[in-house]
């Protein structure tokens, strides 16, 4: 990805601008805009003003700028709004190949980040574009990011235009959707621009059932790959070493994230279906992936996780409850498809304090009725049976590796092929086999 890919993700819509993203659905691309982008000022029988949605809108691709395409607006069909922020999306019925935006949900940290658009001073230009580098943060609440531009003054027609535009940085071979641009001033610019987080846009999407946005962390695994092998309380001398090796181990999880999200078994794996948006669930589901590639000493690709869940499945909760309660739900709920002398391994927010309670056999949990229907409870509690234990991801970090930091030590920054091995010794043995 480059500066031109910034351009080429960017529409002209009417008068403002626009963004396209595919959604999970392949068949589909989105136009993510500015809501008052696609309204007009009208005046009511009594001459008051107010504002009326449009029923048509031309748009134009960037590199065809002449080329205006129209795009006829039906509320509830190919046009959705937000309620109260200045937010829609258009949906186009085909693949436009636009697949590599994600969403980036971030709060602070606009660095690299720019204002794409085509404003007013341009539209008689052959090429409308230009964009607008970010330089701070000044404020930031749930419905609006107030940003600072570079450029700490544009006259209203240097900014009029950019209604629509996205907020957006290239991150490698993607690029990542921070925000919309919002309505622009009515005088001068004096550097700073009002943004609509993407969180209202991902509102839209949930309230109309609509084919969901892709957040960046899906977009590699190296994103999420530092967070997962931080090893805070493992030995100094080791830590280094064992970063090292999981790095490389990583290498053999050949896992396309994209399509595991959009799996039937990841909805089976998240106690809550708002679970799987979250960077936390991801960074679970790669441990898991990880520890599973070490225990296999295989690829870990598709076809064979296929075949590992059902004997070894990964579960996550987001639950605030005591570690007994979360574990007695996580062990419901994961009482389906699986094989006899299951193990569980469980992602959480809550990390078990106690070795005890980070490995426990299901004869030592009580069985929540309460959790499931009574239609379902007869068959999910002989279900039950089939699972051996929950074993919590951290511990196998802290009751396998850091248990182990003697042996994992004996090997030198030359031996790590050998620590790897017996990384892989000690982990199997932890799994009893």
């Amino acid at each position: 990805m480059d500066e031109n890919d910034l351009k080429r993700y960017t529409v002209i819509l009417g008068g403002g601008s626009g963004v396209l993203f595919q959604p999970l659905d392949e068949t589909k691309t989105y136009i993510l805009t500015a809501k008052h982008v696609l309204y007009k000022d009208i005046e009511d029988e009594r001459g008051r003003k107010t504002k009326e949605l449009i029923s048509k809108i031309n748009f134009s691709y960037s590199n065809d700028q002449s080329n205006l395409i129209e795009f006829e607006i039906a509320k509830g069909q190919n046009y959705f709004e937000h309620d109260s922020a200045d937010a829609a999306i258009l949906v186009l019925e085909e693949n436009l190949g636009f697949n590599q935006i994600f969403i980036d949900e971030r709060t602070t940290g606009f660095d690299s980040f720019n204002l794409t658009g085509y404003p007013n001073c341009k539209r008689n230009a052959d090429d409308k574009y230009d964009k607008l580098i970010i330089s701070d943060l000044n404020s930031y609440n749930d419905s609006l990011i107030t940003l600072r531009l570079v450029v700490n003054h544009l006259e209203h027609e240097q900014i009029t235009g950019f209604s629509g535009g996205g907020i957006i940085k290239i991150n490698g071979d993607s690029l990542l959707l921070a925000g919309i641009q919002s309505e622009t001033p009515n005088g001068p610019c004096n550097g700073e621009i009002q943004v609509v987080p993407i969180k209202r846009f991902e509102e839209i999407v949930d309230s109309n059932n609509l084919s969901q946005l892709l957040p960046g962390y899906l977009s590699k695994i190296a994103e999420l790959i530092d967070v997962i092998i931080r090893l805070d309380d493992t030995n100094v001398e080791l830590k280094p070493k064992l970063k090292t090796i999981i790095k490389r181990q990583l290498n053999q999880v050949k896992l396309n994230l994209i399509n595991i999200y959009q799996s039937n078994y990841i909805e089976k794996s998240c106690v809550s279906k708002l679970n799987k948006k979250t960077k936390h669930f991801w960074t679970s589901f790669l441990e898991y992936a990880l520890i599973i590639s070490l225990i296999e000493d295989n690829a870990l690709d598709e076809d064979s996780l296929m075949r590992i869940i059902k004997e070894k499945k990964f579960v996550f909760s987001d639950s605030d409850k005591g570690i007994y309660e979360m574990f007695s739900d996580i062990l419901l709920f994961a009482s389906d498809d699986t094989e006899g002398e299951c193990l569980v391994l469980v992602g959480s927010l809550k990390v078990p304090s106690t070795k005890k309670t980070r490995r426990i056999s299901t004869k030592d949990i009580t069985k929540n009725i309460g959790s499931v229907n009574e239609a379902d409870y007869i068959d999910r509690v002989d279900n039950v049976n089939r699972i051996k234990e929950l074993i919590h991801l951290k511990a196998i970090e802290l009751d396998c590796v850091n248990e182990n930091e003697d042996s994992l030590n004996m090997f030198n920054i030359g031996q790590l092929d050998e620590l790897l091995n017996e990384l892989k010794r000690i982990v199997n043995e932890f799994f009893g086999k």
